[in-house]
């Protein structure tokens, strides 16, 4: 039975071949087999798909440049993939949906990459259908029109991104603020002028800040140009101030440089000026977000680092934050899960130092120089628990740390309120390496008090004085 089996089978094969009829690859009898499309298999038309798609695809606007707009380069890159964006002005708004490096070089005579949206959405919207895709932007500068009112000029929905080396500026911005801030940092820093400061009824101000930036140590290892600026400003900074100041703070311009709706960001090494919150985290559907910043210049803006919503954790490190309306880092989470630590900054010329809601349940402030700032150097709950190490406070309009009561929320499965009372000590440590001078509302120690400390030799400068009590 077996032998008429198979002689059937080799005459059927026979007959077709005969005829000249042969099976389609891929069929039997005209009919597909399954799991193959046309002769293919699935899997196999799936993966010359993706061969189809680049790993790196270069965006240029020079003559003959088949790809044109970083749009049209994210649909041809495959995930993973880099897409190199030449110098020139780009007129679009980059949406990001698969994990992707977009990195700026430069063009044609050394011209810089200039992303220029359109206000009615973002710069750049990232929502990667992946939690731990990775996104980098690299090297681009984003210019708005600061007369009409936007977004977030970079959008994060989710992801792990990363933004370095980037600029987000007002498309009037001049050469000073472009030479001192931009991305390529050239060496006409160095002939920049330097206008003096008002000094108005108080001339020794401005050589008592000189003072202070001589002696806070520099943080080991920052390369933030914000320090070596620090002293008198350049025309830059003036510029941003005067337009951070008028009419009470920034009215238009976007409502963010970066906003953080849910997953990981780090930002390095880039230049925010003139929005009207440099940098926000602020929870979408209760996301936790996460954040990290280093050597970054947030000057001009209505505020410079706010933390709202459900905050896993933050660190703040080595950047320059400065001359901004209202609060240069504000801290107001919904849920603080992790630590806020706030690390060799420079802060200074903005509204209020350092600001702590009562829902900060910890926070690490060290080796910060926070010096002439327009309300207290930091202002936190009764309630907070930290430390305070290493940091300079000087010559702030306020205290140098001025408490307030706040009802707190739920602590240990119950609701405790904290209130301050005349005996209260700060459930945080004000370590003796700090040092804080000419704060205007601090409290004067009596002559018995500074006695004792003499006695002690403990320098007074050190110790956390009190606010004055008619503030």
């Amino acid at each position: 039975m077996k032998r008429t089996t198979t002689f059937l089978m080799l005459m059927a094969g026979a007959t077709l071949s005969v005829s000249g009829v042969m099976a389609e690859p891929g069929k039997i009898g005209g009919f597909d087999i399954p799991g193959k499309i046309n002769g293919t298999s699935k899997k196999g038309k799936k993966a010359e798909e993706s061969r189809k798609l680049m790993a790196q695809v270069v965006v240029s606007q020079s003559a003959g440049s088949q790809v044109t707009s970083v749009n049209q380069a994210m649909a041809l890159v495959q995930p993973g993939g880099t897409i190199l964006v030449r110098g020139g002005v780009y007129n679009e708004n980059i949406n990001v949906l698969k994990p992707v490096a977009i990195i700026g070089t430069l063009g044609d005579y050394g011209r810089e990459p200039i992303i220029r949206p359109s206000p009615q959405s973002a710069c750049v919207t990232i929502a990667p259908s992946s939690p731990v895709a990775r996104v980098s932007i690299e090297k681009l500068i984003f210019e708005f029109d600061h007369r009409q009112s936007s977004g977030a000029c970079i959008n994060v929905a989710g992801g792990s991104v990363a933004v370095r080396d980037s600029a987000i500026l007002p498309i009037d911005s001049d050469i000073p603020i472009r030479a001192a801030y931009g991305t390529l940092r050239p060496e006409l820093n160095q002939i920049i002028a330097r206008p003096p400061l008002d000094r108005g009824a108080e001339p020794g101000r401005y050589d008592r800040l000189e003072k202070y930036i001589a002696r806070h140590a520099r943080p080991v290892g920052a390369a933030n140009r914000g320090w070596d600026y620090m002293a008198a400003g350049n025309s830059a900074e003036k510029f941003v101030h005067s337009n951070a100041v008028t009419g009470g703070g920034i009215l238009n311009g976007p409502a963010a440089g970066v906003r953080v709706l849910a997953g990981e960001v780090s930002l390095d090494n880039n230049t925010i000026i003139g929005t009207r919150t440099a940098v926000e985290f602020s929870s979408q559907d209760r996301a936790l977000v996460q954040g990290r910043l280093d050597n970054n210049v947030l000057i001009g803006n209505g505020v410079g680092i706010a933390a709202a919503g459900r905050l896993a954790d933050l660190e703040i490190t080595r950047n320059t934050i400065k001359f901004n309306a209202g609060e240069g880092v504000k801290v107001d989470a919904r849920d603080a899960y992790g630590d806020v630590k706030i690390l060799a900054n420079l802060i200074t010329g903005n509204g209020t130092g350092v600001y702590f809601s009562e829902k900060v349940r910890s926070a690490f402030v060290n080796s910060n120089l926070v010096a002439q700032n327009y309300g207290d150097a930091m202002l936190i709950s009764s309630g907070f628990f930290g430390a305070v190490a290493g940091n300079t406070f000087a010559d702030n309009e306020g205290c140098t740390v001025q408490f307030f009561s706040a009802q707190q929320r739920e602590l240990n499965r119950s609701y405790v309120k904290v209130v301050a009372g005349e005996d209260f000590k700060p459930g945080f440590t004000y370590l003796e390496n700090n040092f804080s001078a000419d704060n205007a509302y601090d409290e004067k120690m009596s002559k018995r008090q500074l006695k004792r400390l003499k006695k002690a030799k403990i320098d007074p400068s050190t110790q956390l004085p009190s606010c004055a009590s008619d503030l």
